[in-house]
């Protein structure tokens, strides 16, 4: 979980003129580190695995930490049927650079997100008149073969991307989730989530996911599925983002004291494979359950 030293409400792009002078913020009193530009800001990353097992990160609460308080909810709002589109971005995901597995597999998460037991442990949480529910719907992924930034995405650019590949038009519910080819260097995390609004003031949920594949760190080390190293650090990246989108997608909705969201408080815990509704089986992380007190795996 990242909460970062700036403004809870996002800023739309057509004030960004003004940010451009404005270094990125990476200073939190929380977890691990993660870029914005001012554009909402992030509100999660996972965590690079290697620093949770080895415990060397002072930035990274414990186990023992996390679970010490519920989440709360902070008046804002969630997403009670969520939609989900993948954004691959680079020329590279279309001449075969990578694992053949990577891009029909995570069109197979997303698609057996709605209604699994996995989605259904969100269903706890909700607004002042319902509960979430664990209905999704899957957009289906685009290209954009225009060149990557080689660096760290800051919430601006994430911004700016999904806007221009939704027309401006993102839908409310949706999480646009998007897939670079490169990792970046001297980063302390694998992914994040953010928020922030078009030129047109129309609100966007974002996440970046940089390209895992050979970071020791994002590496789940699935034995469970015949998955490539790098579809099952995606996936579970992924489905840590997903899953603290619907319950807090701008900031004000859940998360604890200490600033975690539900995804935060079980990062890097796995008891078992996760078998979604569409039958697919997975390596992803446990989820945080304020009725139980604790992380489930939502098999």
């Amino acid at each position: 979980m990242q909460r970062l030293i700036s403004p809870r409400q996002g800023l739309t792009l057509a004030a960004l003129g003004l940010l451009a002078a404005c270094a990125d913020q990476s200073t939190s009193p929380m977890n691990d580190a993660a870029p914005t530009s001012g554009t909402g800001r992030v509100t999660a990353g996972v965590p690079l695995g290697q620093f949770w097992q080895q415990g060397q990160s002072p930035a990274v609460a414990t186990p023992f930490a996390r679970a010490a308080a519920l989440l709360t909810y902070h008046n804002g709002p969630v997403i009670k049927a969520s939609k989900t589109q993948a954004i691959f971005w680079g020329p590279q995901w279309s001449n075969g650079s990578f694992p053949a597995d990577v891009i029909p597999g995570l069109d197979q998460l997303y698609s057996g997100w709605g209604g699994s037991r996995y989605n259904g442990l969100n269903t706890e949480y909700g607004d002042a008149t319902s509960k979430i529910t664990s209905a999704s719907t899957y957009l289906g992924h685009v290209f954009d073969g225009t060149a990557a930034p080689t660096g760290a995405l800051s919430t601006t650019q994430a911004v700016a991307e999904g806007c221009k590949i939704s027309g401006n038009n993102p839908d409310p519910n949706a999480l646009y989730i998007i897939y670079t080819p490169t990792f970046p260097s001297n980063v302390g995390y694998c992914a994040w989530h953010s928020w922030g609004n078009c030129s047109n003031d129309a609100p966007i949920q974002v996440a970046y996911e940089p390209n895992p594949a050979g970071v020791a760190g994002c590496d789940p080390t699935d034995t469970w599925t015949t998955h490539s190293q790098m579809l099952a650090s995606l996936a579970n990246t992924s489905s840590h983002e997903l899953a603290e989108t619907e319950t807090d997608p701008r900031g004000t909705g859940w998360y604890d004291r200490q600033g975690n969201e539900n995804a935060d408080k079980c990062a890097w815990q796995f008891s078992a494979s996760v078998t979604l509704a569409n039958g697919s089986i997975w390596k992803i992380q446990k989820n945080w359950s304020n009725a139980s007190r604790g992380c489930l795996q939502g098999s």
